[in-house]
């Protein structure tokens, strides 16, 4: 099925590759004034939780300090508005990945990126690529589409390199050279997600690849300091989309955020071949026909 018209076609194509896309304002409506106000007093509760999450798979909000049922309910009924006008938007500028998407959850992020303490592999002011330890992509894309909700203050972001240059430049170190000598720690790794997520979806080795390469780029302070960076500042009220596990990023300054994540499969993507799925494959491919050799 074709996108609807070039310039749809073109936009995916520039995501896919890589780039992000910026709306300022947010071209579909936000929480009002009184809706914002609350948002704003809401705080994360629990070690557990990063942020205040809706799953629409199970019409469940977590992740926050309960002190009342009128609370919870606003809370639940506000973020799952957020979550229909986003893909309400989303599937009109892009029908094709509407068809076939997986709508994922929505994050709300209530704290200040830049001084908040978590461990280092939580961390988001660190270059990463997306990958979520919970929720395998089993080789979808992900797509996320953020919106800057604080009253006054940019959100500050920085990009780097695109997966391709990160496969050229460390896949030795992530073991895509010898995919032998990582195949026990993936079975180790989907024994352990189902001891303590029974009924989770099954890990592939693509997931695996995707985690211990999340986890590799934050933790390595050559990948950190010398990588190149763009800074992007996002205004007050403005939105902006990109496929998160293809491009390096981190989230270095900001203050209330809110997040919806959609999983796309390979036969809806303009560019497939382009995914990080498919530089997986080909890698996987390149290794196998050496040790062969």
């Amino acid at each position: 099925m074709p996108f609807a018209n070039d310039h749809a076609e073109s936009l995916a194509e520039r995501l896919e590759q890589g780039e992000i896309l910026t709306f300022n304002p947010c071209p579909f409506g936000l929480p009002g004034e009184y809706d914002r106000a609350f948002l704003l007093a809401q705080r994360p509760g629990g070690r557990i939780h990063k942020d205040i999450t809706f799953n629409p798979d199970r019409e469940s909000t977590t992740g926050y300090v309960l002190k009342s049922v009128a609370q919870a309910a606003r809370l639940h009924g506000i973020l799952r508005g957020f979550a229909q006008a986003s893909a309400d938007w989303l599937s009109r500028l892009f029908p094709r990945y509407a068809a076939r998407w997986q709508l994922d959850r929505v994050s709300f992020h209530t704290e200040e990126e830049a001084t908040r303490k978590l461990r280092l592999t939580a961390r988001n002011d660190l270059l990463h690529v997306d990958a979520f330890p919970s929720r395998p992509t089993r080789g979808r894309r992900i797509l996320r589409l953020f919106v800057n909700i604080n009253p006054t203050d940019p959100r500050v972001w920085a990009t780097s390199i695109t997966l391709d240059k990160v496969f050229e430049r460390h896949g030795r170190q992530l073991g895509l050279t010898d995919l032998r000598s990582h195949r026990w720690a993936w079975r180790l790794g989907q024994g352990l997600l189902n001891l303590f997520q029974p009924g989770a979806a099954q890990r592939t080795p693509y997931d695996s690849f995707m985690l211990r390469l999340h986890r590799f780029l934050k933790t390595s302070d050559n990948f950190q300091e010398r990588s190149p960076r763009r800074l992007w500042y996002l205004p007050s009220g403005s939105a902006w989309l990109l496929f998160s596990d293809g491009v390096c990023h981190a989230d270095l300054r900001g203050q209330y955020a809110i997040d919806q994540s959609f999983f796309i499969p390979q036969d809806a993507l303009a560019l497939p071949d382009a995914s990080p799925f498919a530089l997986f494959n080909r890698a996987c491919k390149s290794a196998i026909l050496s040790q062969a050799a």
